[in-house]
């Protein structure tokens, strides 16, 4: 455990009947909080698949418009494996009524207005996820997150590509 870490752990189990969005109003104010002071995030489970996948879904539906379905197809585009179990699936598809709006206003009369273009990042992940026009996997590995700085050019999926690929190769 590292002094200049600020961790935010949240014990459960990966079972459909787990109740992960009681746990996504902190989550996502966590990461947006981050992201914010120009910190780095990594959000990760046992294995990055399900939990992890859930909490970033979560978070991405709160700062945009996006569906679950769209955020989890974009997703997929720097993630493969993403895949969250049937019953965080149907408790983000509940999130995305008016839950997810709910903590959009709210992040947003607590922040001010996001620098962030999420939704502009994410939307141009679609066309790739549905077989269109993509960048190569050695341009996106090329991208390095820059520290302290908000307005950062690296697409925000690309910098969690990036943190991914930073997991050593017994664990993927």
């Amino acid at each position: 455990v590292f002094q200049d870490i600020t961790y935010l752990r949240i014990p459960l189990p990966d079972t459909p009947e787990a109740n992960i969005k009681r746990h996504f109003k902190e989550c996502i104010s966590f990461i947006h909080q981050c992201r914010l002071h120009g910190g780095n995030c990594l959000v990760h489970c046992l294995a990055g698949i399900s939990r992890s996948t859930t909490v970033v879904v979560a978070y991405v539906m709160a700062v945009t418009e996006l569906s679950c379905q769209e955020v989890l197809e974009a997703i997929r585009t720097v993630r493969p494996v993403a895949n969250p179990n049937p019953g965080f699936r149907q408790q983000l598809a509940e999130f995305g009524g008016g839950a997810a709006r709910k903590v959009r206003r709210h992040l947003k009369q607590r922040y001010g207005t996001s620098p962030f273009n999420d939704e502009e990042e994410i939307k141009a992940l679609l066309p790739v996820a549905r077989g269109g026009p993509s960048r190569t996997d050695g341009a996106l590995q090329g991208l390095v997150p820059r520290a302290r700085d908000i307005r950062s050019t690296t697409p925000f999926l690309l910098r969690v590509k990036r943190t991914f690929s930073c997991i050593p190769a017994c664990l993927k």
